[in-house]
């Protein structure tokens, strides 16, 4: 059984109003500073070093694992 789809204007506000360092953290996501960027291990695979680089200013993240 397939999730229903959020309606794009529904991820674009909520993308606006939750930003996702607050939301990592919320998750137990422990990230320090590394230039303009915060990095944390991904909660997406097992890891032993920080993959996950979230740049609060654009409130984006990326894995690099």
């Amino acid at each position: 059984m397939a999730l229903p789809r959020i309606a794009p204007e529904e991820l674009e506000r909520l993308k606006m109003e939750i930003p996702i360092q607050r939301l990592a953290e919320a998750r137990g996501i422990k990230l320090k500073p590394q230039g303009k960027d915060l990095v944390g291990l991904c909660p997406f695979h097992e890891e032993k070093t920080e993959s996950l680089h979230i740049t609060p200013e654009k409130n984006l993240w990326h894995c690099f694992g």
